[in-house]
């Protein structure tokens, strides 16, 4: 038979990966496509059965779906080689009061990166967001361009941090998570 997975932009987990190669071991003549979509498409996918499962971050539960916690992702801010900032160091929050930023379109207090929205309220960065992208690729392409300050999983920026694309903003610690869920 045929899987179709749907993802949002960019997941990055072992434990996809280790699925997939246990699942093809398993059973190698099943076939596989997946498809990247924004986390609320993901998840219209597999009601609508034209996805098997998806993976994806979770603003409202659909009825008639399954919602199981795959893992936990912690949102840092991030800023590329032509903005002010990269490079420096000693920052506060402070810092980024009143900057440009680019963010997903789910960066919202009543959407599925409530968390970091929450973080730029509490902290009362009051930063405007001069673009939006529902994909991971789009967003950092933005960051890297210098048009803001913009969010991204620790864990997927760790490479660019490493390899000097990108540089690591306050908050340091305490950071923004949110749960991604298989859905079935």
């Amino acid at each position: 038979g045929n899987i179709t997975i749907c993802l949002a932009s960019h997941v990055i987990t072992p434990l996809l990966d280790q699925l997939l190669t246990s699942t093809h071991k398993a059973r190698p003549k099943v076939t596989y496509v997946i498809n990247t979509a924004p986390s609320a498409e993901v998840a219209n996918q597999v009601q609508d059965k034209t996805a098997s499962l998806g993976i994806c971050l979770v603003n409202r539960r659909l009825p008639g779906l399954d919602y199981e916690t795959m893992y936990r992702e912690f949102f840092g801010f991030y800023c590329g080689p032509p903005h002010p900032l990269f490079g420096k160091t000693d920052l506060g929050l402070s810092d980024l009061r009143g900057l440009d930023a680019v963010s997903f379109n789910t960066d919202d207090l009543n959407d599925a990166l409530r968390p970091v929205a929450l973080l730029r309220q509490q902290t009362e960065l009051s930063q405007r967001i001069v673009g939006r992208s529902p994909h991971l690729e789009e967003l950092r392409r933005m960051i890297l361009c210098g048009l803001g300050v913009g969010p991204l999983p620790v864990h997927v920026a760790k490479k660019d941090v490493e390899n000097g694309l990108l540089w690591r903003l306050p908050p340091y610690d305490k950071l923004p998570m949110v749960d991604i869920f298989l859905v079935t």
